[in-house]
C-alpha cells in the first residue's frame, strides 16, 4: 500500500481545519499561507500505477481528480472509472452533506464546512451534532479498486446515511456529456455483502461496488447531475464542464457507532469482510523518509511483466526519457538494482527503430519516438546501475548500449548526424529532440538544433563509457569509435565555450553560438569524460549559480535574457512558451549538486543544496500534492508550483540529493 504522507499542524482561517503532521518540522515550516488552503491535493495509487486524486475540501477542479482511475484498462488510455462518492448524513431533523461540486456560478453543498481534520492518507474527519464521521480512502495494490472506510462516533440516537456513487467510465483526458448510449442496467446481489455490478460502456470494464461490515440497501433512480465545472481546467484553457452518472444510493441505518466499507473496482472483492487500513499516524518522519514514500508511486508493474516508472500525476504515463533521468533516484540511491535493471530490461524490449523512444509502446497506444536523448540517457543509467552490481544482466544491456551508438551513428534518426569531428548535429526543423520539447504552432519554442551542449555532452560520455565495455564484448566497435571520441573530446571545449561571458553555450549552429545561459551545460560539467578546463568549470558553474539557481531548482533561461519568461500559467501555448524559458525545474537540482560536488567538493554541495532542500520539505508537506514534488515552479519568486502537481524525476532527483546531503 503506498500512502502520501503529512504536514505541519496549521489552522485554515476560514473552515477551522486543522491539517495534522508526521512531519518533523515547525507550524511556520511552510511556503506561505495559500500553502494550507483546502484546495491542496492529495494523491494514492497501487502498484499498478491505477491512481486517486482530489482536494482536501472534495471540491473537484482538475478533470483528473476522481477516486479510481485504471492505468491499463486493456483498450486506449488509462480510464477514470468513478468521480465521487457523495456521503448524505441525516440525524433528527438536521441533514448533511460531506462532498462538494462547482457549478459554475456557486459551489454547493459545502462538506468542507464540517471537516476538522484532514490527514493525507487521505483521511477526512468531519464533526456535525456531536457526531465524528470520518472517511478513509486507499486501493487495493494488486487490484484495480478503491475501498473506503467509513467510521461514526458519537451517536446518540440513529442517523441515516446515503452513500452515492457518481461516475465517469471515460478516457482520462476527456470529458463526459450526459448521452443514451450508458448502460444503466445493474445486477444487484444481496448475499454476504450487498453488491452492484454494471457495464455502462462497451468496451470498458465493468464497475463492481460492494458495502462491507454494514446491513443496507441500495436503491437504483440513475440519472445524470449535469454541468460540473472544474475550475483549473479553464485556467489552463481547456473546456471545464462535465456530466457525471449516478446508478442510485445505497442506504444504512445506523444506530450505533460503528465502521464498515464501501468498495468500488473493476472486479470483485476477494473477501466480504470490511477491510483496514493500517495507519502510521503520529509518526514522526524525516524529509528523505517522506521522498521514499513518495518515490514508491511512479514504480508499477505493468502488462506483460514490464517493470516500467509513470513520469508523473494525474495526466503522465510512462515515457523514457523521464524514466531514465529518474532511474538513479528512484532505484539505486535507494539500493534497489534489480528495480533498475528490470526498468533497463523493459526499455530494450520497445526500441522503435533501433532507439529508446521518448515514450514506448503500451497496450494499443503508440510509441512517440520523438527524442534522441532518451537512447543516450539509457547509456548513463546503464552505467549508472553498473557501478552498483555485477550482475550478469548487465552484459545484454551493456550490448544494446553499443547497438545504441550503432544506430545513432548509422542514422537511424535520419535528423541526427555524427559530423567529421565525432559531433551529433541534429538537423534544423519542426522538431524538439532534446527534453526542452514544447512546440507552439508546430515548431519549437525552445530550438535545440545543430549541436546542442547536452546532446554531446552524454554522447562523448556514452561512447567513453561503451568503448570500455567493448574491450571485452566488441573488439571492433572500439576500432571503430575510438578516433570518433578521441576527435570530439579534443574539439569539445572549443565549440562550446564562451570566454567572454564565462559559461558555456546552450547551442552552436556550425558557425555561431547562440550565447544563451541555460542548465543544459550542466552535463559537460558533471559527466565523466567530457574534458572542460578546470577554471572553466568554475566560472560556468559560478554563472549557472548566480543567474539560475532559486530555492526550489534551476530556471531553463537567465532572466537577463530577453526571451525569459517569469510565470508559467495560462493556457497551453502560453504555458508552452514559459516551460523552457524560465521556468524552473527542480529535477535539475541532481545535475547541480553533480556539478558542485564535482568542482568543488562534497561538502560544498551538502551545505549548498541544505536551504534549498529545506524549501523543497516545506512544499512537500504544505502545497500542490500533499507528499510529492511538482513538475514545474514559476522563474520569479515566490515561484508557485505549476505543472504536474506529481513528477518522477522531480521526487527522484531531489531524494537523489538529499541522500548526498544526509550526514
Amino acid at each position: 500500500m503506498i500512502l502520501p504522507t503529512w504536514f505541519p499542524s496549521r489552522s485554515d482561517s476560514a473552515s477551522g481545519l486543522r491539517l495534522l503532521s508526521k512531519a518533523q518540522g515547525s507550524e511556520e515550516d511552510t511556503l506561505g499561507a495559500a500553502a494550507t488552503t483546502p484546495a491542496a491535493e492529495w494523491l494514492t495509487v497501487n502498484s499498478r500505477g491505477s491512481f486517486a486524486m482530489g482536494t482536501i475540501d472534495r471540491c473537484p477542479r482538475r478533470k483528473y481528480h476522481g477516486l479510481l482511475t485504471v492505468r491499463e484498462p486493456g483498450v486506449g488510455e488509462p480510464l477514470n472509472m468513478v468521480a465521487e462518492v457523495e456521503e448524505w448524513l441525516t440525524i433528527g431533523d438536521q441533514r448533511v452533506a460531506l462532498h462538494s461540486y462547482n457549478w459554475g456560478n456557486t459551489v454547493e453543498p459545502n462538506g468542507v464546512d464540517y471537516l476538522n481534520r484532514f490527514e493525507p492518507l487521505p483521511r477526512w474527519t468531519y464533526e456535525f451534532g456531536g457526531v465524528t464521521f470520518t472517511r478513509e480512502l486507499w486501493l487495493e495494490d494488486d487490484a484495480d479498486a478503491v475501498w473506503i472506510r467509513y467510521t461514526i462516533e458519537g451517536l446518540s440516537e440513529p442517523a441515516d446515511l446515503r452513500l452515492r456513487p457518481l461516475i465517469r467510465c471515460r478516457p482520462i483526458h476527456e470529458l463526459t456529456v450526459a448521452n443514451p448510449f450508458m448502460n444503466g442496467e445493474l445486477d444487484v446481489e444481496d448475499g454476504e455483502s450487498l453488491r452492484v455490478a454494471m457495464h455502462p460502456y462497451k468496451n470498458v470494464p465493468a464497475l463492481i461496488t460492494s458495502l462491507h461490515g454494514a446491513p443496507g440497501v441500495f436503491r437504483p433512480d440513475g440519472h445524470w447531475y449535469e454541468g460540473v465545472h472544474y475550475e483549473w481546467e479553464r485556467e489552463r484553457g481547456y473546456e471545464d464542464a462535465e456530466d457525471l452518472f449516478t446508478p442510485g444510493e445505497f442506504r444504512l441505518e445506523v444506530d450505533h457507532d460503528r465502521a464498515f466499507c464501501l468498495r468500488l473496482g473493476t472486479t470483485p472483492a476477494a473477501s466480504h469482510e470490511p477491510q483496514v487500513l493500517s495507519s502510521v499516524l503520529g509518526s514522526r518522519r524525516s524529509f528523505v523518509q517522506e521522498l521514499d514514500d513518495a518515490a514508491d508511486a511512479y514504480l508499477v508493474e505493468l502488462s506483460g511483466d514490464r517493470t516500467g516508472v509513470i513520469a508523473g500525476y494525474p495526466w503522465f504515463g510512462e515515457w523514457g526519457r523521464d524514466s531514465l533521468i529518474a532511474l538513479p533516484g528512484l532505484c539505486l540511491a535507494r539500493n534497489d538494482v534489480d528495480r533498475a535493471l528490470a526498468i533497463l530490461e523493459s526499455l530494450a524490449d520497445r526500441l522503435v527503430n533501433g532507439l529508446v523512444p521518448n515514450i514506448p509502446q503500451s497496450g494499443d497506444v503508440p510509441p512517440n519516438a520523438e527524442s534522441i536523448d532518451a537512447s543516450l540517457l539509457f547509456i548513463r543509467a546503464t552505467a549508472l546501475t553498473a557501478k552498483r552490481t555485477r550482475s550478469r544482466r548487465l552484459t545484454a544491456l551493456q550490448e544494446v548500449c553499443l547497438d545504441l551508438i550503432e544506430r545513432i551513428g548509422g542514422g537511424a534518426d535520419p535528423r541526427v548526424h555524427v559530423d567529421a569531428q565525432g559531433f551529433l548535429l541534429v538537423d534544423h526543423g519542426p522538431w524538439a529532440l532534446t527534453w526542452m520539447d514544447a512546440l507552439v504552432d508546430g515548431w519549437p519554442v525552445t530550438p535545440r538544433q545543430g549541436y546542442a551542449v547536452d546532446l554531446n555532452a552524454l554522447w562523448l560520455s556514452g561512447l567513453t563509457t561503451a568503448l570500455r565495455w567493448a574491450k571485452k564484448l566488441r573488439p571492433a566497435f572500439r576500432e571503430k569509435w575510438g578516433e570518433t571520441a578521441k576527435k570530439l573530446s579534443d574539439h569539445f571545449e572549443e565549440r562550446f565555450w564562451l570566454q567572454d561571458q564565462g559559461f558555456l553555450t546552450d547551442t552552436h549552429d556550425g558557425n555561431h553560438p547562440d550565447g544563451r545561459l541555460r542548465p543544459n551545460q550542466l552535463w559537460a560539467l558533471s559527466l565523466p569524460g567530457v574534458p572542460i578546463d578546470k577554471a572553466h568549470k568554475k566560472r560556468a558553474l559560478a554563472a549557472v549559480r548566480e543567474k539560475l539557481l532559486t530555492r526550489v531548482g534551476l530556471r531553463t533561461l537567465s532572466p537577463d535574457d530577453p526571451g525569459y519568461q517569469p510565470f508559467y500559467r495560462g493556457g497551453q501555448s502560453e504555458r508552452d512558451r514559459a516551460y523552457h524559458q524560465g521556468t524552473v525545474w527542480p529535477w535539475l537540482l541532481g545535475l547541480y549538486a553533480d556539478a558542485v560536488e564535482a568542482i568543488e567538493g562534497p561538502q560544498a554541495a551538502t551545505e549548498e543544496m541544505i536551504p534549498v532542500l529545506a524549501s523543497l520539505s516545506a512544499h512537500l508537506r504544505t502545497e500542490g500534492c500533499i507528499g510529492q514534488i511538482s513538475e514545474v515552479f514559476d522563474g520569479d519568486a515566490p515561484h508557485r508550483p505549476g505543472g504536474a502537481p506529481a513528477q518522477a524525476w522531480s521526487v527522484a532527483e531531489v531524494l537523489r540529493v538529499a541522500k548526498m546531503a544526509s550526514p
